[in-house]
């Protein structure tokens, strides 16, 4: 990654979780090396395979409390339940589990009484329209609540994390195995799909830390104390102002614009092509949270993916603006308008088939690139952007 100034790594965060992924590699049984999740046999069902997967709304939290302390709107906390979910579901729907039984808990550690019960209170209601609108997708999932804990102590605001277990037949499972050739096509992670209420900036949630302390005004420092350092917040922005570039956006609008369920995007994707025998044509989801643009590296092997990426949205470019991060790293923290790589066959009817369920999802989709070769046995990703032309190799990144 060179010397360049990783303000991202100065406060504490790492965009890249490879160091984590090598120490845990030799104890976890996975049946799909090159899947997006680790995937294991059923041992109830032979034809069957399954996964759990565990991921949550990360710092937004801590930004979901200081709105509610500027505007005192406690609706802003169920945005934490699409967060916490789609993170879940996204990734698994990304190897294919989609149309088997999906069973949810959620942890939520709380150093915070006086939010409680308002948080909760949220969730609850939350996660009954999530469940509902999943139902309506086809979906078959079930919620056994999960674990409320008063950390007083450990954590200063509030963590909300969830847990699936998910269940696929052999046959639905996205192995991850990209091939030299493949088409890259990029789903747009703003926008609005035809299920969520108002446009949405794409933020996802990664690089959250990031983004919060770039915008948010030095006031916040002696302000909230219980939400950071005393030095964290370093711009100069209040949640409801508006500036320009946001397009109509307020600030905390657009840093908390919910994770979309991609889930409900990827089962029309799969639904399309089994429709039409192309199935076999897919070969690879990918869903660009922690990693950004680069974390299609996370699938197949040995492959080189070449993208030629679009216009950031305008929260990636206002967050550059006021970070001054280099454009390099900024693409390796956020998915920069690109929210999900789907790799398949060049095909013209694979590429219509993705792009009509795309469509029917109100979204938009942009032709990226292709898969090359990788010269030396890892995966490499390479970004041509209007900020310059990056390579990189996430297997040899601090």
């Amino acid at each position: 990654m060179g010397q360049e100034k990783d303000l991202y790594k100065e406060l504490g965060v790492a965009s890249n979780k490879s160091d984590i992924k090598a120490n845990f590699e030799s104890v976890i049984d996975n049946m799909y090396p090159g899947a997006f999740v680790n995937i294991n046999d059923d041992p109830s069902n032979p034809d069957g395979r399954t996964t759990m997967h565990a991921d949550g709304d990360g710092s937004k939290f801590i930004q979901r409390v200081l709105d509610y302390y500027e505007n005192g709107d406690e609706n802003i906390f169920a945005g934490t339940v699409d967060d916490g979910l789609s993170m879940n579901t996204s990734d698994i729907a990304a190897a294919g589990f989609v149309f088997g039984r999906i069973h949810i808990v959620d942890i939520f550690d709380c150093g915070n009484a006086n939010i409680k019960d308002i948080v909760t209170r949220q969730i609850k209601k939350r996660f009954q329209e999530l469940i509902k609108i999943y139902k309506d997708f086809g979906f078959d999932t079930k919620f056994f609540g999960g674990e409320t804990a008063d950390l007083p102590y450990q954590v200063k605001s509030g963590v909300f994390n969830v847990v699936a277990h998910a269940w696929a037949g052999k046959d639905d499972v996205i192995d991850g195995k990209t091939k030299v050739g493949d088409i890259i096509l990029g789903l747009h992670s703003d926008g609005q799909a035809v299920w969520e209420k108002s446009p949405n900036s794409g933020a996802m949630s990664n690089g959250q830390t990031l983004l919060r302390s770039g915008a948010m005004d030095l006031v916040f420092n002696e302000k909230y104390p219980d939400l950071g350092d005393g030095h964290f917040y370093k711009g100069h922005y209040y949640p409801n102002d508006k500036p320009a570039i946001l397009e109509g956006m307020t600030v905390s609008e657009a840093i908390l614009s919910s994770t979309r369920q991609w889930a409900l995007v990827i089962r029309i994707i799969i639904e399309r092509l089994k429709s039409r025998g192309l199935f076999q044509m897919l070969h690879g989801i990918s869903i660009n949270t922690g990693g950004g643009a680069t974390k299609i590296a996370n699938i197949g092997k040995g492959v080189t993916y070449v993208k030629t990426m679009p216009e950031p949205s305008p929260l990636f470019r206002f967050i550059q603006s006021e970070t001054r991060q280099p454009w390099k790293k900024m693409y390796t923290t956020f998915n920069c308008k690109i929210g999900v790589d789907v790799v398949g066959e060049n095909n013209p009817d694979f590429i219509e088939a993705v792009k009509s369920a795309v469509d029917a999802c109100g979204l938009e989709l942009s032709e990226l690139g292709s898969v090359t070769q990788s010269d030396d046995g890892k995966n490499h990703v390479i970004l041509n952007t209007l900020y310059g032309s990056f390579a990189y190799c996430p297997e040899d990144d601090d």
